[in-house]
């Protein structure tokens, strides 16, 4: 079964779009994972720090102790110094006074970096009733609602004096810009595979189309070869009959139908004169017979060859110019074949009575002729490819008009061999413009 190229695409884009969804919810999927990771992490961290704040506060306690049995021991004779001495004594019941909020960031700290959690971070120590029991700081009271709402909390125990346990909350602000930094490589390369997907998608549609066109271009050039081969052949083959009849043997019979032998012949040979031409500057293998020429000679040759065709149709050509010499380093066959082709154009692709008109001007560098007719003239849309090979554009109720849309890429191709540019100006159903530029200086 074959499909076209509509169904293909179809299906292609399907596959892609199906592809890039499975993708997103694997990255959402890889992310939540991470967020969750991150969390237990993060909890695992409170957990050994809520076991290790006892040991500090011990230690805390039996400092204090030493110092204060140091005073007592140092023979205070002060009433209120020993008062104060055996209040130190007294185990402490407010947390802030068995531990500090930088003991406990140093150890929060301390096991962050453990686990390779390398981003800011904001705690609190809470009673029951969520009221601090330290003094918070500037970026602490800024987060106060995420951490009471969102933080990560843990209940832990301090010593057998502190009845009421307090609860340590932390809360990570850059949490989401922490993960996808280390998603980011990650990230980056499902994005670069889904990018080279879609370009993928996009070079294979382009390709398809392209060679479809191509295919249809190559098979309207056969059928218009075969069209064009056949009639000459079919005329020889007709001449050739009647000159074996015997009814016909009359010398001027007989001269008719060789002079038309003949005519059918040099159209055969200009024709297999073409496609060899063409053959030959795809393979870049043309070679110019440069020789200095006149331009404006040039010009009017090709003029006088087609003055007797465009009287018949009762139209004009007229050439425009003060130049009486352009000499120029060129090959005169081929650059005679540039103006036929283009003149030639200008006549088949005209509903009306052809009018052309041909002007040369020399600028600082470059010789400028421009080729003026009140053709059917180009839509925008095939503008830009008129000089493909093969490429012709279609010609509206001119369908009498036959061609191998090889004759503007022929051009192209020698007006560059020669170191110039053409381009074309033109609107619809008022006629074109070609404009051919050749530098001075051609060697």
């Amino acid at each position: 079964m074959r499909l076209n190229l509509k169904t293909i695409v179809t299906l292609i884009s399907v596959a892609i779009i199906g592809l890039i969804i499975v993708q997103m919810i694997w990255i959402n999927s890889a992310i939540e994972v991470r967020k969750s990771q991150f969390d237990q992490d993060a909890r695992n961290t409170l957990i050994e720090v809520t076991q290790l704040i006892p040991k500090v506060v011990q230690q805390n306690e039996q400092n204090r102790q030493i110092k204060s049995q140091k005073k007592l021991t140092s023979g205070v004779t002060d009433i209120n110094a020993l008062f104060d001495a055996m209040l130190d004594n007294t185990p402490f019941q407010k947390v802030s006074d068995k531990i500090t909020s930088k003991q406990i960031d140093s150890l929060i700290k301390a096991q962050l970096q453990k686990r390779g959690i390398n981003t800011s971070y904001v705690f609190g120590v809470y009673d029951v009733n969520a009221e601090s029991l330290f003094e918070q700081d500037t970026a602490t009271k800024k987060y106060t609602k995420q951490l009471i709402s969102e933080g990560i909390n843990l209940q832990f125990f301090v010593d057998n004096f502190t009845l009421k346990q307090p609860i340590i909350s932390i809360f990570f602000p850059q949490k989401n810009r922490f993960i996808f930094k280390k998603m980011l490589f990650i990230l980056s390369i499902s994005l670069i595979l889904i990018l080279t997907v879609i370009y993928a998608f996009y070079f294979t549609v382009t390709t398809i189309h392209k060679q479809k066109q191509l295919s249809e271009i190559k098979n309207d050039f056969i059928n218009n070869m075969t069209h064009e081969l056949k009639t000459p052949i079919s005329t020889i083959q007709l001449a050739c009959e009647a000159l074996n009849d015997k009814d016909m043997n009359s010398p001027e019979s007989q001269q008719t139908f060789v002079a038309m032998i003949n005519q059918e012949n040099t159209r055969l040979s200009g024709l297999v004169e073409t496609v060899l031409k063409t053959a030959i500057l795809d393979k870049g293998q043309m070679k110019l017979k440069k020789e200095e020429v006149n331009l404006v000679e040039i010009i009017e040759q090709v003029k006088s060859k087609f003055s007797l065709k465009i009287k018949q149709l009762g139209g004009d050509i007229s050439i425009a110019s003060d130049l009486a010499d352009m000499s120029f380093e060129g090959d005169e066959q081929h650059l005679t074949n540039v103006f036929q082709n283009l003149i030639d154009n200008a006549i088949k692709y005209t509903s009306e009575i052809p009018q052309i008109k041909i002007s040369a001007l020399k600028t600082v560098k470059d010789f400028v002729i421009k080729v003026n007719d009140n053709g059917i003239g180009i839509s925008k849309e095939n503008l830009n490819r008129v000089f493909e090979k093969l490429y012709r554009i279609p010609t509206g109720d001119l369908h009498n008009v036959k061609g191998f849309g090889l004759g503007l890429n022929y051009v192209k191709s020698i007006v560059e061999l020669h170191g110039g540019t053409i381009s074309v100006k033109s609107t619809k159903d008022k006629g074109s413009t070609f404009i051919i530029s050749l530098p001075i200086e051609n060697k």
